[in-house]
């Protein structure tokens, strides 16, 4: 069984935008000439999306014939290493490391470790590398749901790699007009790999991850249109009707007890607010503003929802209770 990727690798530093966007169309191009499916994501997408430009480590391609794909990466001049291992979650992706500087990361069949359907590929749009020309690249929606739960599986090894996950979020959530929000929740529902060693590798709902890292989507939005966020995030969080997500926000309104405070906690606008008052009326005391639950009750309006709380989700969920 693979374990983390051990081999020895360079050093590894961003790389600047005019460094990456040429080598990004190449590569784009040349996974196409070769008649391989493929699409960038990460800061390609993001850069082709129009979301931003920003420096990146590296360039990133999911493809759906990984030894085609590495194979050719293999012939291509000017490479100064690359590594082949898996990566630690157990998804397959080779890196290759050029004399320039960049990076090239092949991912078989997965946008990290969130695995490609046939209707995530058919998301996939041509769009324009700026200053360059054409590739493929994933949807917004796959771009956003790719990066949930990357924060917290992240942070461990490295706050500003952490970081960048909710940054990326939340400006794909405030460029993107028209959200297919029942895509987005499908894709969270179905879930991707999230520990950190292949021994456990198993796919887990990214909805759990979603609602956690909530209130960091909300402070990075500060600066940003925060109405259109704040819908975003409140579509998912209501219209979802996942109990991994409404067993976080129970707990949540159960530590606040107060209508207000849990609206603004969430930027829920009213009409939000009062589906999930109404979804709960049958375990909440409501007198004014003020909202009294037990734990035992969520608990037992849990196991009465027809979708089971998974034990992963019950180790993290029940950790809200301490919180």
């Amino acid at each position: 069984m693979q374990g983390k990727r051990k081999k020895i690798t360079p050093p590894r530093t961003e790389v600047q935008p005019r460094i990456w966007l040429p080598s990004a169309y190449y590569f784009g191009n040349l996974l196409e000439s070769n008649k391989i499916r493929y699409a960038i994501f990460g800061a390609g997408a993001l850069a082709i999306h129009n979301v931003m430009i920003r420096p990146t480590i590296d360039i990133d391609f999911v493809v759906d014939d990984y030894d085609k794909a590495v194979n050719l990466l293999k012939e291509q001049p000017d490479i100064a290493s690359s590594n082949l291992q898996k990566d630690k979650d157990g998804i397959q992706v080779a890196d290759f490391y050029f004399k320039s500087g960049i990076t090239v990361q092949i991912w078989d069949n997965s946008l990290y470790s969130l695995p490609m359907n046939d209707f995530s590929w058919s998301h996939v749009i041509l769009g324009q590398v700026p200053g360059y020309g054409t590739i493929r690249c994933v949807s917004m929606e796959d771009l956003i749901v790719s990066k949930v739960g990357r924060y917290t599986q992240q942070r461990k090894d490295g706050q500003y790699e952490a970081d960048k996950n909710v940054k990326d979020i939340v400006a794909t959530i405030q460029t993107l007009a028209k959200p297919d929000l029942k895509y987005i929740i499908e894709r969270l529902k179905e879930g991707a790999r999230r520990e950190s060693t292949s021994n456990s590798s198993k796919i887990h709902r990214l909805d759990w991850y979603f609602v956690r890292e909530v209130q960091l989507y909300l402070n990075n939005a500060q600066m940003m249109d925060q109405s259109r966020i704040g819908k975003f995030i409140a579509n998912v969080l209501v219209d979802s009707r996942s109990m991994q997500i409404e067993h976080w926000l129970l707990h949540a309104l159960r530590k606040i007890g107060s209508k207000a405070k849990f609206q603004s906690s969430f930027m829920l606008d009213e009409k939000h607010l009062a589906i999930l008052l109404k979804r709960w009326e049958s375990i909440l005391q409501i007198n004014g503003d003020q909202v009294t639950l037990s734990s035992k009750e969520i608990q037992n309006y849990v196991k009465t929802r027809p979708e089971a709380l998974p034990e992963y989700g019950k180790k993290i969920a029940y950790s809200a209770k301490k919180s």
